[in-house]
């Protein structure tokens, strides 16, 4: 391989004339030694050596093997986002492998004109060229190795083998400097040959080379240095690359512009020589100044560089490391990732990605001193494929971190790169009401709502069969409505009455509470959900001593933002529960899909209990005194749970369309700390004044109605026959019924069972408050055939 020539001075004294003469004679001697050998191994078996210094040549030579067995190279592994575009590459060596066509014809010929000027004429080893070499280095001129393209490929595929093996002494034995090495390499080459056509060598040789300090590959080194594929390059910047190869470090045109330019020059030369480029083409790209030719690209390895969809790209590199259908062992799945030359595509959607990285920065800065997190998770029911994860931080691995820059995700679990969880507070609610519900409760069934002390709950899994402490349990309510002594489950949901919910638990039983929520994906964020054990041992096992009313109830319990949005998708899906998923294909270095867990999709709810939660949840977000405070999907129909921890450290708000369920959260990460004290898009907070929906449910709405737009209206069934409460009017068939005073989606409900159509305008009232139904068009009571529309007049409040 040629570099720049060594300098010497013009005037030599007779011995070190002598010596370079002498030094010359023995070159020429072994040149012809090492071509005698190579001939008469490979042309002329037949002949017999006559020389003992042939004999032994000969014998040397044939016991270097004949093959060239390595491993297939590493090659970086990229993961994209659900629309192809690139999230993070990983790598060990920084290789895109790439097939010949996809290689500009100039770089073809640049490495030919200044590496092996005769690659089409040779059969893998260039006598002439060995014979230059040798007498170049002998006589002092312009260190050359001698080595066809062929030869070079042999030698980095088996120095890049050893190294991935991590076997030194392969290592050494690739990079010796001896004539033993060269022989090795020539009679691989020579064989290679023989079974591959040029262009696959030539390919190959371009696919391994090094063409940058940390660029593997002409395809890696073309998107660094030029942001261009290698089918684009013209001949300039393929001769730039071209000479890198000679010297990585050397001729960076980074590092080292001058001498980039003179090596870029010096290939030009070649390649003018070769007839591959034209006088006016040389004087062209030779006269171009290094820094106009340069579009630097750097990139590193892993999701740093991912930007606010690190933490995304963290989980999905966790998820397949974890997985065993990738591979059986972790070292073998690690090795996959960072070297396999892997597409893994994931559910990432990168327009709902950017609303939630937007609505949270702006909302609650990660920079601020105050040290708050906010973060959005969203999943789609029906797949469980993750459509966003985000949080006002960004993503950084590394030692050094600065203010808003954190490595802990707080969406997921702690063994997907997640902290320990954060209280959900009475987001955890409708666990207990999914058991209320499939015990024969229905919503509307009254449970009593005063204060008292409650010294036990049923828990058959516990030792004495029951949850007991002394004095008792005795929780108090937070609400801002007038309550009475006795209270439906769905005004008990919408206003979130912690009595009353304790009072239905104590007719549950707190077991059947924690593995109900287990059955659809929620369980405590410091257990592994790749751990068959989180799924198979007993529920008192999975929460310990946490399997209490304060935690099983009103959510005491650290749960994972996205094990929430998953299981409240659940009911957005009529029941079915879908494993959280990011990954939904990885296809090899040749284009075949590998295995994968994938998604895992059961029905974990009955359907009639499941549209009964959503039901009921829509009434809690568009009851304006509910805890939702009106906060709807304006045109996309939607329900959700508040939720706000002991003390208020922790806000939530979990809730979905039929599209989308989305987990908020909005609490300190690494302390017990009441918000006070700084400003939420304007609004400043006041210590013991911050619940879920101040800050995570606008949130919640703004992120919502943002990723709605342009989506269909999906609606969710009609309330269930058992909401009509004892004593008021039956619904009659072909009878217009009166409706004023309900929420919209009541009164949608309820004219649907009367067989009508509805239609809804907006008008003000002074009397009636935003939101609620003013009435309807026909009078109550009016005989209208079934399947004819039913005017709904709403209010929007005071004019």
């Amino acid at each position: 391989m040629a570099s720049t020539p060594s300098s010497s001075g013009s005037g030599r004294s007779l011995p070190v004339a002598l010596a370079q003469s002498l030094y010359l004679l023995l070159g020429m001697i072994a040149v012809s030694a090492l071509g005698g050998v190579l001939l008469a191994a490979f042309f002329f078996p037949a002949v017999s050596a006559t020389s003992a210094i042939a004999e032994d040549g000969v014998e040397l030579f044939e016991s270097y093997p004949t093959e060239l067995e390595v491993e297939p190279l590493n090659e970086a592994s990229r993961i994209e986002a659900a629309d192809g575009s690139l999230l993070a590459t990983f790598y060990t060596e920084n290789r895109i492998m790439v097939p010949l066509e996809e290689i500009s014809p100039h770089m073809q010929h640049a490495v030919i004109a200044v590496e092996d000027r005769r690659f089409y004429e040779h059969g893998g080893v260039d006598p002439k060229g060995l014979v230059r070499a040798f007498a170049s280095n002998a006589a002092g001129g312009a260190t050359q190795g001698g080595s066809t393209l062929t030869q070079q490929y042999v030698k980095n595929a088996l120095l890049m083998d050893a190294v991935q093996r991590g076997d030194q002494e392969d290592i050494n034995e690739a990079t010796e400097q001896t004539y033993g090495r060269k022989a090795r390499e020539a009679k691989l080459a020579i064989s290679l040959e023989k079974r591959w056509s040029k262009d696959e060598i030539l390919n190959a040789y371009l696919n391994v080379a090094q063409f940058g300090p940390s660029q593997y590959g002409v395809e890696t080194g073309s998107r660094h240095y030029f942001s261009k594929n290698a089918a684009d390059l013209n001949p300039g910047e393929a001769a730039l690359l071209a000479g890198v190869t000679n010297g990585p470090n050397q001729y960076d045109p980074v590092s080292h512009p001058e001498a980039g330019e003179k090596r870029r020059n010096e290939v030009l030369a070649d390649m003018r020589r070769e007839g591959f480029i034209t006088d006016e083409e040389y004087t062209k790209y030779s006269e171009q100044p290094i820094e106009d030719m340069l579009q630097i690209q750097n990139l590193r390895a892993g999701c740093a560089d991912a930007e606010g969809s690190g933490f995304f790209c963290d989980y999905v590199t966790r998820t397949l490391l974890n997985d065993p259908e990738l591979a059986p062992t972790y070292e073998e799945r690690q090795k996959l990732l960072y070297g396999g030359g892997l597409t893994i595509r994931t559910t990432l959607d990168p327009s709902t990605q950017a609303a939630a990285e937007e609505v949270l920065q702006r909302r609650v800065p990660g920079d601020a001193q105050h040290g708050f997190g906010h973060s959005i998770v969203t999943v789609e029911p029906g797949t469980g494929n993750i459509l966003t994860m985000a949080e006002n931080r960004t993503f950084n691995p590394y030692d050094e971190v600065n203010p808003g820059e954190t490595a802990i995700n707080y969406n997921v679990p702690k063994a997907l790169g997640g902290s320990s969880g954060f209280p959900v507070g009475s987001t955890f609610k409708p666990f207990v009401l999914q058991e209320w519900l499939e015990t024969g409760h229905g919503i509307m069934d009254k449970v009593a709502t005063g204060r008292e002390t409650m010294p036990s709950f049923p828990a058959k899994c516990l030792s004495r069969g029951a949850w007991r402490e002394s004095p008792g349990y005795n929780p108090d309510n937070a609400v801002s409505v007038d309550i009475a002594p006795m209270e439906t489950a769905l005004n008990s949901t919408k206003f979130s009455i912690n009595t009353a919910y304790a009072n239905m638990a104590r007719q549950l039983d707190l077991c059947d509470i924690a593995e109900g929520a287990r059955d659809i994906g929620v369980v405590p964020a410091t257990h592994n959900p790749y751990d068959q054990a989180t799924w198979d041992a007993g529920i008192e096992d999975v929460y310990g001593t946490e399997l209490a009313p304060s935690v099983v109830v009103l959510g005491e319990v650290r749960i994972s933002a996205l094990d929430m949005a998953s299981a409240y998708a659940t009911y957005a899906a009529g029941g079915t529960y879908c494993k959280p998923q990011a990954v939904t294909e990885v296809i090899d270095r040749n284009g075949e899909a590998m295995p994968i867990s994938g998604a895992e999709c059961h029905q974990a709810v009955d359907k009639k209990v499941a549209d009964t939660m959503a039901w009921t949840l829509e009434q809690d977000l568009e009851d304006p005194r509910a805890t939702g405070k009106g906060k709807i999907i304006e045109g996309h129909p939607a329900g959700g749970k508040t939720g706000t921890s002991g003390s208020q450290f922790h806000t939530w708000y979990v809730g979905f369309t039929r599209q989308m369920s989305t987990a908020v959260w909005f609490g300190h990460p690494q302390a017990n700390v009441r918000p006070a004290g700084f400003p939420v898009d304007g609004e400043m907070l006041r210590s013991g004044k911050v619940w879920g929906n101040t800050v995570s449910l606008p949130t919640w709405q703004e992120y919502m109605s943002r990723v709605h737009e342009g989506l269909p209206s999906e609606p969710f069934p009609s309330a269930p026959a058992s909401t009509k409460q004892p004593g008021t009017q039956a619904v009659q068939k072909g009878v217009v019924p009166d409706v004023s005073g309900m929420v919209l989606s009541e009164a949608q409900s309820t004219l649907e069972a009367a067989g009508y159509r509805v239609e809804i305008t907006k008008e003000p009232s002074g009397t009636v408050g935003e939101w609620f139904v003013i009435g309807t068009e026909q009078p109550p009571g009016t005989r209208l055939p079934e399947g004819e529309t039913v005017v709904v007049r709403q209010s929007t409040g005071q004019g």
